[in-house]
């Protein structure tokens, strides 16, 4: 009888008792094994802690651009040197191409002279012709004779006072009238065949003081830039 009684005993623990402890010592041995030294943050009792105070913060504007340069003096303006064009110009488009030169010569037409007092440029008819320097025009007509529609200019340069007259040009093509001044490379016509000509081209003749016609081709080359 004691011994069914001992067995009544241990037979009769709960079922929860067993099961409890067997959580629990598993529980232990995974705790043990994932939890490992804690981490610890101090911090002393008089640290300062930062705070932002509204209205105490400061706003920098960009710096101011720099000063503009002083003003040029007007006498430095007027000692400035002034390009106004060139000098002397060609008075066509395409100055290679003459069809009659300076100087002796077979007449090209009964009546034209043998001592050709000009050069004629073949530069094509309507094309531009232009003043050779600046000057000032002291002749300009569609009645020119021989000429035909011609312009002369009176002009001062290296010192010296040399005309530049241009013939043969196409009838309502001049630009300017005696007085008018001109500047060199301007257009004051266009290329024609008026006069006592053979075909569309510019006549240029150019003389000084005495009247003496020169080689314009020569001159103008000896100083065209």
């Amino acid at each position: 009888m004691l011994f069914a009684g001992g067995m009544a005993v241990a037979t009769s623990v709960p079922a929860v008792a067993i099961t409890t402890s067997h959580t629990d010592t598993s529980a232990t041995s995974q705790t043990a094994a994932i939890v490992g030294d804690p981490q610890s943050l101090e911090v002393a009792a008089d640290a300062a802690v930062s705070t932002i105070t509204p209205g105490t913060y400061v706003v920098e504007s960009a710096p101011p651009p720099p000063p503009p340069p002083a003003p040029i003096a007007v006498a430095e303006l007027e000692a400035a040197p002034v390009f106004n064009g060139p000098v002397v110009a060609w008075p066509v488009l395409y100055p290679d191409r003459i069809s009659s030169p300076f100087g002796p010569r077979t007449a090209p037409c009964a009546g034209c002279s043998t001592d050709h007092d000009g050069v004629d440029f073949n530069s094509g008819d309507g094309t531009p012709v232009m003043a050779v320097a600046a000057g000032t025009v002291i002749s300009s007509t569609d009645a020119g004779g021989g000429y035909g529609v011609m312009i002369e200019i009176e002009h001062q340069v290296d010192g010296s006072t040399v005309t530049s007259l241009y013939a043969h040009m196409s009838y309502g093509s001049r630009l300017v009238e005696v007085g008018d001044t001109v500047s060199a490379g301007e257009q004051i016509g266009s290329i024609g065949s008026t006069g006592q000509s053979t075909g569309a081209h510019l006549h240029l003749e150019m003389y000084g003081t005495d009247g003496v016609r020169f080689d314009g081709y020569d001159w103008l080359a000896a100083r065209v830039g």
